[in-house]
């Protein structure tokens, strides 16, 4: 059994999230699990951007009325290099800057935005977006530091994707009424896998697996577990 990455669990439930809702479980769940507080994902375009985060809502709403995102030297580094970079606002750099990005700096620090990783993304026609994870302290960059960048980005782009593109996906999935697990499992099925390689993979219960799976394929009105991954597959629902 192949050694999980760890953007792998991230990346697999962006593929089968069939709402923003969901997306946004995924990465508060990798949040969480790397040792980050917090996570957002902003488009930027121009003087216009938006937003898909857990920050804390009085730090959006005064990030949004404030414009932040023109001063924001993290949003600046974003728009300056093109990998994934960790950060922190305790850096003695950031001392040296106007005025406003210092007194935005210790706000940011007071509303526990201390340090983090943040992933550019490339999208197109001179467009920006950026994915990062920040936590109250520096000891998130302990485990940040050694991510893989190409596997960073790559799980970024995909969630650019998630959020732009799929629409129609996600109202079709509804529909079915799939759950996210039985999505995954389904998935893990049509990559060839056997139920208790899922199970393995997913490190659940094999009678879990075996459950999700036969009810998934009633969901889909499926006699065969070939016949669900082919229809699932059809509705774009993995």
């Amino acid at each position: 059994m192949r050694k999980k990455h760890p953007f792998d669990p991230l990346i697999e439930a962006i593929i089968t999230a069939r709402s923003p809702d969901a997306l946004g479980k995924a990465l508060e769940d990798f949040s969480h699990s790397h040792g980050f507080a917090h996570f957002a994902y902003l488009r930027l375009d121009g003087s216009q951007w938006r937003a898909v985060s857990n920050y804390p809502s009085d730090w959006v709403d005064r990030y949004y009325s404030e414009n932040f995102s023109q001063i924001d030297p993290i949003v600046r580094a974003v728009k300056r290099g093109a990998h994934p970079f960790c950060w922190s606002l305790y850096d003695a750099v950031l001392n040296r800057e106007r005025p406003e990005v210092i007194a935005f700096r210790d706000e940011a620090i007071a509303h526990g935005i201390v340090a983090g990783l943040s992933i550019p993304i490339r999208v197109g026609f001179s467009h920006q977006a950026v994915l990062t994870f920040a936590s109250s302290d520096t000891d998130c960059l302990k485990d940040a530091v050694k991510m893989d960048i190409i596997e960073a980005a790559a799980a970024a782009a995909m969630l650019h994707f998630a959020f732009s593109m799929r629409r129609n996906r996600w109202s079709r999935a509804s529909a079915r009424n799939l759950s996210n697990f039985e999505a995954t499992c389904l998935r893990w099925v049509a990559e060839g896998k056997t139920l208790q390689d899922v199970a393995d993979l997913l490190e659940e219960k094999y009678s879990k697996v075996r459950v999700s799976v036969d009810r998934a394929k009633g969901k889909l009105d499926a006699v065969t577990l070939q016949q669900a991954t082919a229809v699932a597959a059809r509705l774009m629902l993995i």
